[in-house]
């Protein structure tokens, strides 16, 4: 079985901007084109999608091959979470529907086996479960439809939380997701910047409930892109770029000190509030520690560049160190 960081592999942070970065690649196997944008970011982490996958064996070579190429490990993210989005079908085939999972009551066993596969390919962190509350109804397109694990914190916090047991304790790092909660969000914010509109009382008592009483446990989270009117009012500023809700709310009032992911920068979420490099700082000067870019060359050149012309803050630098080697702790059971 591959070991996710390998004995031989560099893990010593380095201060390049590109560790603060997570990035797609195109295709199954390392181009001259991919080869070269690697060398240029250095990224601290590789998310992976469909389009990378094509068998077990291919995949093994390829997360080898990324390790290989770079001179510090980067981390292997991917998100596998249920039927929807299955990133891995090319491999393992069709997953469980999460309302199948909730019927026979073994969340834990699925997240146990999703870690085994995950743990078995050589990645090291998923950016599963989600924790959003399913507050929408049917016709209600936001993206979030057969994702979620309940419609009450108290149930998302207990079938969640067992998908990360079971995720865990085969070797896998979880990064739930969208914080403070998606589940109120009337748009997609793949395409759009969604309001949520819920008073503060209501987001902190039911959506980011899950988040609170979860994160004892969690070293990782995904911050998501809605913007919350109770939070940073009517200026459209998703929660990704929001000092207020990463600084204050989940920092400070919270408390966690965990590693903060940006859902995808590529997302028409963050296109519609402007300048893309500015967002991208904007991020890390809100308290993420790690920026995904997706898909495109160009743009994560982009982020590259704008992440190298500020300071990035040493308490970043350090969380992304510590979550380094909590990762490493993880993976190495």
């Amino acid at each position: 079985m591959p070991t996710p960081f390998l004995p031989d592999c560099n893990t010593a942070m380095q201060t390049n901007a590109g560790q603060h970065l997570c990035i797609g690649i195109p295709g199954g196997e390392l181009t001259p084109a991919t080869r070269r944008l690697l060398k240029t970011i250095q990224p601290g982490g590789i998310v992976l999608f469909a389009r990378n996958v094509d068998s077990a064996d291919q995949l093994r070579i390829l997360i080898q091959s990324l390790r290989d190429e770079l001179p510090v490990c980067p981390l292997i993210a991917i998100d596998q979470e249920c039927r929807r989005v299955n990133r891995l079908r090319e491999i393992v085939g069709e997953l469980p529907a999460i309302a199948d999972i909730k019927a026979t009551g073994n969340a834990e066993e699925f997240g146990r086996t999703i870690g085994r596969t995950l743990r078995e390919l050589g990645i090291d962190m998923d950016f599963a479960p989600v924790l959003d509350l399913e507050l929408f109804d049917a016709t209600i397109d936001n993206a979030l439809r057969d994702r979620c694990w309940g419609r009450t914190a108290g149930d998302v916090v207990r079938l969640a939380g067992a998908f990360i047991t079971g995720l865990e304790s085969a070797g896998v790092v979880a990064c739930p997701k969208h914080f403070p909660g998606l589940g109120a969000a009337l748009k997609d914010s793949h395409e759009h910047l969604p309001a949520i509109t819920r008073r503060r009382d209501q987001l902190l008592a039911e959506d980011v409930q899950p988040f609170s009483e979860l994160m004892p446990r969690l070293s990782a989270l995904m911050v998501g892109h809605g913007h919350y009117v109770a939070f940073d009012g009517q200026k459209p500023i998703p929660a990704s770029l929001s000092p207020v809700i990463v600084g204050e709310l989940l920092r400070r009032q919270l408390g966690f000190t965990g590693l903060v992911v940006t859902d995808d920068m590529e997302m028409g979420a963050i296109s519609q509030v402007g300048d893309f490099a500015g967002a991208i700082t904007g991020a890390i000067q809100a308290g993420a520690d790690m920026v995904l870019v997706c898909h495109t060359p160009e743009k994560i050149l982009a982020a590259h560049e704008a992440l190298a012309k500020i300071k990035i803050p040493l308490q970043s630098t350090q969380r992304l160190e510590k979550f380094r080697a909590t990762a490493m702790a993880i993976t190495r059971r």
